[in-house]
């Protein structure tokens, strides 16, 4: 059973993303006593033009690994020098396609500015992704500008890349991984595993043209601190999530997470493991438009990437069906909330047993508009007949019947 964070709580993660986002709201900048408001303004511009002309040179000589031309565009000491050194250290050594460090005023009366690190990874997108954010105290000089103070708040300080402490970053055609320096044997192992697997989607027709990032993290505590969750570490071995971004629109394909402790026991089954991943990266966009996601079909996309034999299904059938019981179940949005393993891994069954049996009877070409017409459908035998009759052909009480059979002969 794979331990996936679903696309209910992926789309909680982007929500929690795009929060932190580089659009922050200005306030404080009224005149404050003794202060005449017109040249305090005058100097909140001075110094917003002066903290973009430097943090745009910072950004072309961190991509371009120039520490010395980085320092001198930030003068910096104490705290500050040392958080800059870090940003540096973390961010400089990965594979940039793009990279700028955007500034916005969050309390500019206060000398407050926000530090948002935006890049593109190789050929991972997305273009606008949010890697860093900072809140830093800024002054105007003659020199330019500088980083008076870290002001960072603790929840920010560890978010998006900023987890990894020295990462090194492997490519090959249409996947990267990530890991911190320590770990580069287990991100080989992962980057094989995921090549293995990736022929696994070609079953689903998904289109795995496009390139995914896969991030291992060293802990628990990395992965919780790089998007900003509170899941349980179950939750957190294998599993796919929104790229952050600045656009308030969840990328066409998902980051996938791994983490490395628990890849001790993860033995063989590996390739499967990022097979599932990389089918919820791939099938993200089938849902785009449905108004509700039912996480049965969410999971047995994957479920039917990873592939194996059921544990539970032939008995759930058996038993009339009554754990996860169709159509009603395509209601549901989190299998895991307030269920067993065991009924998880039941529930991730029933959903690989639906896709597989659309796979067998009907073809790759004819899964995606089943999902697609299930997730909009309404979860009622009349809601069913109508979405696969314009989907399959046929109506609920056909297709049902024929999947029991399907699935109870399954082995």
């Amino acid at each position: 059973m794979r331990r996936s964070i679903t696309v209910a709580l992926s789309l909680g993660l982007a929500a929690l993303c795009l929060a932190a986002g580089t659009t922050a709201v200005v306030g404080g900048c009224g005149a404050r006593d003794g202060f005449d408001a017109s040249e305090q303004d005058a100097g909140a511009a001075r110094t917003l033009a002066a903290a973009k002309q430097g943090f745009a040179a910072a950004a072309d000589a961190l991509r371009g690994r120039r520490h010395d031309a980085y320092t001198a565009s930030l003068p910096a000491s104490g705290a500050a020098r040392r958080d800059l050194d870090r940003l540096y250290r973390v961010l400089s050594g990965l594979p940039w396609r793009s990279f700028a460090l955007e500034v916005t005023p969050s309390d500019a009366g206060e000398g407050l500015y926000r530090i948002t690190a935006i890049g593109q990874l190789g050929a991972a997108g997305p273009p606008d992704r949010i890697v860093a954010a900072r809140q830093y105290e800024l002054r105007a000089s003659d020199a330019g500008v500088r980083v008076v103070a870290d002001r960072t708040p603790p929840r920010l300080r560890r978010r998006y890349l900023m987890a990894l402490h020295e990462p090194v970053a492997l490519q090959r055609p249409g996947l990267i991984v990530l890991a911190d320096r320590r770990q580069r044997a287990r991100a080989a192992a992962v980057m094989d595993a995921a090549r293995a697997g990736r022929p696994r989607l070609a079953r689903l027709g998904a289109d795995t043209r496009r390139t995914v990032l896969v991030t291992v993290y060293s802990t628990v505590e990395d992965a919780r601190a790089a998007l900003d969750v509170t899941a349980n570490s179950a939750r957190l071995v294998f599993f796919a999530h929104p790229a952050p971004r600045v656009s308030s629109e969840v990328y066409a394909i998902c980051d996938v997470g791994v983490m490395a402790p628990w890849l001790r026991d993860a033995g063989g089954g590996m390739p499967a493991a990022l097979a599932h991943e990389l089918a919820h990266a791939y099938t993200v966009r089938w849902f785009a438009k449905a108004p509700d996601v039912p996480a049965l079909l969410v999971e047995g996309l994957a479920q039917a990437a990873e592939g194996g034999a059921p544990i539970y299904l032939r008995e759930e059938i058996a038993t009339g069906n009554q754990l996860w019981p169709l159509p009603e179940s395509f209601a549901e949005h989190d299998l895991w909330e307030g269920n067993s393993g065991a009924q998880v891994a039941l529930g991730y069954e029933v959903g690989g047993s639906l896709v597989d049996y659309v796979l067998v009877t009907w073809g790759a070409k004819r899964l995606r508009p089943f999902v697609q017409s299930a997730a909009a459908a309404d979860p009622s035998e009349a809601g069913m007949d109508a979405a696969l009759a314009v989907s399959l052909g046929v109506t609920w009480r056909d297709f049902y019947d024929g999947w029991q059979t399907y699935a109870g002969a399954q082995r």
